[in-house]
């Protein structure tokens, strides 16, 4: 199990909250709960309602998609594959939509998963943390667009 100091340090190393004060990052850490998953264990499917970001400490997560082929069997596309200081689900904090994509732990994963409910009452205390994270959830879409044109 982490320490506090730990998980701070640990946040620090994630794109997302790399720019955050060490009071945010304490803030933050407080709420984060660490939890493992097993090999080829779902961590949540498509479609599926999330309320959390998971932050991978150790592991890898297979992020996939379901595509139906023209035999109308179901078949995956695999989006990514995430590692160390990863995170995923982060859509889940801000909309209250569906997971658009599978997680599932290709090896055993260890992760922090951060809460939306928790997470929202911190950003109401340090609005830096929003704007941070906007700045970068701007940056991925903008990569995305870049990558589809």
């Amino acid at each position: 199990m982490l320490t506090s100091v730990e998980k701070v340090i640990l946040l620090k190393k994630i794109p997302v909250f790399e720019n955050l004060g060490g009071e945010e990052l304490l803030s933050i850490s407080d709420i984060a709960i660490e939890q493992d998953f097993s090999t080829g264990e779902i961590i949540f499917r498509e479609n599926s309602r999330g309320f959390e970001l998971y932050i991978i400490i150790e592991g890898k997560v297979e992020i996939s998609k379901k595509s139906e082929s023209a035999g109308s069997s179901e078949k995956k596309k695999i989006i990514t594959v995430l590692g160390q200081f990863s995170y995923f689900g982060e859509m889940s904090l801000f909309e209250d939509s569906l997971h658009s994509a599978t997680a599932t732990a290709l090896d055993k994963v260890h992760c922090l998963i951060i809460p939306k409910e928790a997470f929202m009452d911190i950003c109401m205390e340090y609005p830096t943390i929003s704007m941070e994270i906007i700045k970068i959830f701007s940056k991925r879409l903008r990569d995305t667009t870049t990558k589809l044109v």
